[in-house]
């Protein structure tokens, strides 16, 4: 079996837009990093949904908006664990991550016919309108630039590789194990210092809005490498989400641009139910009220038969429809002229994930971690429109201070042979496994399968203790057998997309457990986390919880926070 190895100052695992904004922040500082992919850059990871918008204070801010509004902002949407550190970095620097992007060639709509100053948009949860944004592709255009300035700088990416695990020995990080698809080849990458911008993992649910490539592999990576995960818990459903027709099932219908403009929520019987609940005007819910409230409308037994709700358009001029949206719509088989969709809370965004602090570093020396795949700054809900916002402010940062790390480094790199056959050990047997006809056999598409149906019906919007403990029982399970009976259908190694598929599973599984153990562990409702069986907050839970994996069992820790600049 054929082992490369090549030797990098910063490797970057991810090439949305916090890895590439990560890779061309070290090249700055005179590193030499590699961007290694499972994907292909321009056609992959979760920047690319990003619609409308990228949220910050710019020098033109609406009067009384300011950083200390942003992040005030930030800290109640979180509901009072984000850590504050975190949120007034992203506050600050987020002005500053706006205009590099135009410096970049991003063109923001303006506010003003053929002006430069870009138009403001409002989103619930926001004191001002502070939304940036490109059409209703924000983020496809963020992508664009950012890649086109990674190749200008002559980065490296290398495309269709899965990393698989970090190499670390005694304690130090000494790079990262892949796979290359293409050619079915084991690699070995070694540096003194690795971003992880591996983005979330919501398709560990079976109905959500993420691209096929968000299968939590940086929170798999981590959680055997013993590093700290936060705020796993928290998993943001975006509330309206397509559950027909089969098409378009699993993309979103934008209800932050539509209800403000007087779409509504109705039940199966076609009544208006959100006011029942008392939770506060529509217009002004956050994803997490209304993700909660239709799930319990649901539960109650007034969705539709594939278990959903509508949201009705009535009413609103059909140019007011996001078009480029209404587009893809019609293209997967919704008429143009229905004025209901059938929709439902479908898993949307990580809040939780690696831990880091102010310089993007983890609990690992040399380990440093942005976009998604991190969690401390949205606490238990994210604010809408802050993911752009994160990515680059904290792709920066991660960029910055992995490349000073690893100039500070001894060139020395390599691991002794026995780890690094350690290492490599699951992805061999897991080679030598394919093409078995063993009827006892997993094939990966039935492990995603399950590890779907059982976060969807476990540990969704809603959760109780008893199926919170189901779904650790069946997804140790799985864990146990992803060792010795999950194999691709076909022995061949170039091309394998099964095998890039198990070892996407290896990571869905273990980032499946560590949410549903968080999950256990916090005995009560906040923000995106609903506990039936505890639904009311706790003042003995306002802190982060901290996970890490250790001999296969959860250790958890709590995390007090601070305030924000201002308070």
């Amino acid at each position: 079996m054929q082992i490369s190895r090549e030797r990098y100052d910063v490797v970057i695992i991810g090439s949305g837009g916090a890895g590439l904004r990560a890779a061309l922040a070290a090249a700055e500082q005179g590193a030499r990093p590699v961007v290694i992919t499972k994907g292909q850059p321009q056609w992959s990871g979760g920047t690319l949904s990003a619609h409308y918008s990228f949220c910050a204070v710019l020098p033109t801010a609406i009067p009384g908006d300011s950083p200390e509004v942003f992040a005030n902002d930030i800290m109640r949407s979180g509901e009072g664990i984000s850590d504050p550190e975190l949120v007034n970095v992203l506050a600050e620097k987020a002005g500053d991550a706006v205009a590099y992007a135009q410096s970049l060639g991003v063109k923001f709509d303006p506010a003003e016919e053929g002006g430069t100053t870009p138009h403001l948009g409002w989103l619930a949860g926001h004191t001002y309108a502070r939304a940036v944004h490109v059409g209703n592709a924000v983020g496809r255009e963020l992508i664009r630039v950012l890649l086109k300035a990674v190749r200008r700088a002559q980065i490296p990416i290398h495309a269709f590789t899965s990393a698989t695990d970090l190499i670390v020995e005694d304690g130090v990080l000494k790079g990262v194990a892949a796979f290359h698809i293409p050619t079915g080849e084991l690699r070995i990458y070694e540096a003194p210092a690795v971003i992880i911008a591996a983005g979330g993992g919501a398709q560990i649910y079976e109905l959500n809005t993420n691209p096929m490539e968000a299968t939590g592999d940086g929170y798999g990576i981590a959680l055997r490498a013993g590093v700290e995960l936060v705020d796993m818990e928290f998993v943001q459903h975006y509330p309206t989400v397509f559950v027909a027709p089969a098409g378009a099932r699993g993309l979103m219908f934008n209800s932050g641009i539509l209800i403000p403009k007087g779409a509504r929520l109705l039940n199966r019987h076609g009544e208006d139910f959100w006011d029942k609940y008392g939770v506060g005007p529509l217009v002004e819910a956050t994803r997490d009220v209304m993700s909660r409230v239709m799930s319990q409308e649901i539960a109650a037994g007034n969705g539709t038969d594939r278990g959903g709700l509508y949201i009705s358009t009535r009413g609103i001029d059909p140019r007011e429809l996001p078009q480029l949206q209404e587009k893809l719509l019609h293209d997967v088989g919704v008429a143009p002229d229905v004025q209901e969709r059938e929709v439902a809370p479908g898993a949307h965004y990580f809040m939780g994930g690696l831990r880091i602090d102010v310089n993007a570093a983890t609990s690992l020396p040399g380990l440093f971690a942005a976009g998604e795949c991190t969690g401390g700054i949205h606490g238990a809900n994210r604010l809408a429109g802050n993911a752009l916002s994160e990515n680059q402010v904290f792709g920066a940062i991660a960029g910055r201070n992995a490349a000073k790390w690893a100039l500070r480094q001894e060139k020395n790199l390599k691991a002794e042979a026995r780890t690094e056959a350690s290492v490599l050990a699951p992805v061999r047997e897991l080679i030598l496994r394919s093409g078995s006809t063993d009827r006892e056999a997993i094939h990966p598409s039935e492990g995603w399968k399950h590890v779907q149906s059982i976060m969807q019906r476990w540990v969704g919007a809603t959760r109780t203790e008893a199926g919170l403990k189901q779904a650790i029982a069946t997804l140790n399970a799985l864990r146990e057998e992803w060792e010795n009976r999950v194999a691709a259908r076909d022995a061949s190694l170039p091309y394998n997309r099964d095998i890039g598929k198990a070892l996407e599973l290896r990571n869905m599984a273990d980032t499946g457990w560590c949410v549903a153990q968080a999950a256990l562990e916090r005995k009560e409702s906040r923000g995106a986390h609903v506990r039936l069986d505890a639904p009311q907050a706790s003042a003995e839970w306002t802190c982060s919880l901290v996970i890490r994996m250790s001999a296969r069992e959860a250790i958890f820790r709590k995390q007090q926070r601070g305030r924000v600049m201002g308070e």
